[in-house]
């Protein structure tokens, strides 16, 4: 899946794996404030020589400045696509965790859904996600309710009628 990016001067088409690498990236400048080849292999599951070539194109689309033996910093352009690309996860992994979903099953499948979801939609669960999260009445009852259905498969007596 390609996704695109666009501004008023240029308009740039990301596969999944190359967001992937900007969101690591992002991910462990912000552990490390730094960002070597064999972190962002680890942070992948992947080996350090398909790292640097992936390195190398993102370096030539203007993502990141690459500098072999050193590894990596992101560049505005990288960078501003990166923290889109967290935002989105953030967003469904809190999403998934709401509905019950174990936690490796959420960061798996956030890491999935993340790069499939139109704008607008990840808009929308960013807004259900705080409201729910900071209604000011607390967490809604049925939200407690639906903790109780998800782990027993009952509904709880106040659901009933």
């Amino acid at each position: 899946m390609r996704v695109r990016y666009q501004n008023r001067e240029e308009q740039l088409t990301l596969r999944r794996r190359e967001e992937d690498y900007l969101e690591a990236i992002y991910n462990i400048i912000r552990e490390k404030g730094y960002a070597r080849t064999t972190d962002i292999a680890e942070e992948l599951g992947i080996k350090p020589s398909s790292v640097t070539e992936m390195l190398q194109k993102l370096d030539s689309k203007g993502l990141i400045e690459y500098r072999k033996y050193e590894g990596a910093v992101l560049t505005k352009k990288g960078q501003k696509i990166a923290e889109a690309v967290k935002g989105r996860h953030d967003a469904l992994l809190e999403l998934l965790r709401i509905l019950q979903v174990p936690d490796e099953v959420a960061k798996k499948d956030a890491c999935i859904m993340e790069h499939g979801l139109n704008p607008i939609t990840i808009t929308q669960l960013k807004k259900f996600i705080s409201f729910v999260k900071n209604c000011p009445k607390g967490i809604p009852q049925w939200l407690e309710h639906f903790k109780i259905y998800s782990e027993t498969g009952e509904f709880p007596i106040e659901c009933k009628k």
